[in-house]
Order: C-alpha cells, then structure tokens, then sequence
C-alpha cells in the first residue's frame, strides 16, 4: 500500500453526541468487516456503554488506513450506562471492539508494519490531545499487529487464544470423518438424539426479541461474580439482522426459537460471534452448542469458503472440531 509521505491523523468520535463520518463506514466495506463494525450496530451498543465510546479514523493524507474502536475508562459507577458526552476527568483507553470482544483496531489490507505503526502513533496522539488518558490497553491483539501496539513503556501479556478452522474438505461428511473416532460417535448420537425434536436451519433472519433474549441469557448465565454486563439490544441485532452478509444457524420447536449462532461471511471465510440457547426452566435443550458446529462446517464447505472462525472460549471443545488455536495478546501501558 502506497504511503503519502504526510504524518497520518486521527479523527475521534463519540457516537453518542457526534456523527460518525461516512469514511468510517466506506472502510468497512472496502475492507469487507464484518456488520459488528458498522457504524450502526456500534451506535446502538455505545447506548449500552458503561465508559465513553471512542470511534476512531485514521488517515494518511486522505486515504483510511485505520479504524480503532474503544472506550475511555476512568473512576465511575459502572452500575450505570454512561451518559452522553460524559468524559471522566482521568483514565485508561481500551481498544476493543465491544459488545462483540474482539479486537478493537483493523488496518486497510496491504498496510506495511511501518504503516500500521504510525496509524496506532496518529491515534493515541489524537486520544491524548482530547482526553486526560493515564495509559492503552490493546485487547485480542494477534502476533502480527504486536509490534503496532509495542514499546518500551507496554507490557504484553499473552491470553486466551482465538480459533481457527481450514476448511479443507469437500463434504461435510469428509469433514465429520477427519474426526476422533470417539468424538464422532458422540456427535452422531447427539445428533440423532435431537433429530425428532427440533428443526434446524441456516437463516437470513431471526426473531429480533427472541434472539435478544436468548443470547443475553448465555451472557448472564456465563457472567463472572462482581462483574456488571450490560444486555445485548434489540436495536444492536436489528444491524445483525439487517445485514445480507451475515445469516444465522438456529434451532426451533413448536414453541419457537430454541437456539441461534450469528454466522458473517467476508467473502474468504466466515465468523461466529453470538451465541444463544433458551434455558432449561424454559424448555431448552442439552447439547445444542456442540451439534450446530457441525452444520455450520458445511455451510461453510458449502459457501467455499476457506476458513470458519469460531471465536473465543471453550478452546479444548474447538480443537475437537479440528480448529487450531491462535495465540492472542493483551498489550498495556504508557
């Protein structure tokens, strides 16, 4: 990618008091991001922020190379959503793209490690010339951004890794053979076990207030003690929802939805993010989680797409599907 020469700048927004600027979102389309980085879907959850919400531009004369999302944290209660255009008089920048947990900067494709440097230089200078900020912490941050984010004054800090599955078959049944022969077995009895009672399917869209329901009962249900979540909106899954790149795998009953998995499509591979089961209290059922990667491995084969991302967490439950993990880094300081 073909430098300016000129010192690159960043453009700061709070999207709960400013317009985002339209670059924002030209980039997440040449980019192919997926929807959890539109300018909408981050709106919607900045309403639901417990810190400032900072969206951020980064330009090299006037091409974007850049977009970091975070928040500014500082002494609050975080009890309590943030209310618009509150600044704290002191504190921390987060770079995460948040509600999703995932890695808060994207660099334009072809974007040197010079390039990106200077991009995460254009932006901290721009956060400190607006907030009071005492220092950065980088979250979910991949072995090649590392020296982006770097310095004497940071500390990295290696966390729980992402994952990542090659789709190198042609059939989902070669797929389901590559297996353990054990865990196969215990998938197929899953799978034959809910064969009768429910019916899955690979959708465009789902039932907005189900799915907010669902997926905000895994986020309680999964929520750490002392830690305060705010919920997943109604309005933040209407972007999901609306988006033609993104569909869902899901479960029904008589009674409705009973389980979804949001599924974005970048045109190379596709990305899980949001999960959600309707609990047992309300007719839910076990196993879910484990027999929907299997269909959505084939509709990933089906697409031809290269890789499935399935995101963080249960690791050891991944690598049986046959997903390698990706080391990821927490970087912090000055």
């Amino acid at each position: 990618m073909e430098r300016s020469g000129e010192i690159m700048r960043a453009e700061l927004v709070d999207p709960l008091t400013e317009a985002v600027p339209p670059a924002w979102d030209r980039f997440v389309a040449e980019q192919r991001l997926p929807v959890l980085w539109g300018s909408g879907p981050l709106t919607a959850a900045a309403w639901s922020a417990q810190s400032t919400p900072v969206l951020a531009v980064v330009s090299d004369g006037d091409t974007v190379v850049a977009l970091l999302h975070g928040r500014f944290h500082g002494p609050r209660d975080f009890r309590r959503f943030v209310r618009p255009g509150e600044i704290p008089p002191l504190g921390v920048f987060e770079c995460r793209l948040a509600p999703a947990s995932l890695a808060g900067h994207r660099f334009a494709a072809g974007l040197d490690q010079a390039g990106r440097r200077a991009a995460v230089g254009a932006f901290e200078r721009a956060v400190r010339a607006r907030y009071r900020a005492l220092g950065f912490c980088y979250r979910h941050v991949e072995t090649a951004d590392l020296p982006a984010m770097t310095g004497r004054t940071r500390r990295v800090v290696r966390v729980s890794p992402d994952s990542l599955l090659a789709t190198e078959w042609s059939t989902v049944d070669e797929y389901v053979r590559s297996l353990s022969g054990k865990w196969r077995s215990q998938l197929r009895k899953i799978h034959s076990g809910l064969a009768t009672r429910v019916r899955r399917a690979i959708t465009d869209t789902v039932p907005i207030a189900d799915a907010a329901r669902l997926v905000n009962q895994v986020r309680s249900r999964h929520q750490r003690p002392g830690l305060v979540l705010p919920p997943i909106s109604e309005q933040y899954l209407t972007h999901l929802n609306a988006d033609p790149h993104t569909r869902f795998a899901t479960y029904s009953d008589a009674a409705g939805l009973l389980a979804l998995s949001t599924l974005h499509d970048d045109g190379t591979g596709l990305m899980m993010s949001y999960w959600g089961n309707r609990d047992r209290t309300e007719g839910g059922l076990a196993n879910l989680y484990f027999d929907h990667y299997v269909d959505v491995v084939a509709h990933t084969i089906d697409l031809g797409r290269a890789t499935l991302r399935p995101g963080k967490g249960m690791t050891r439950i991944k690598e049986r599907f046959g997903a390698r993990l990706v080391p990821n880094h927490l970087v912090v300081g000055r």
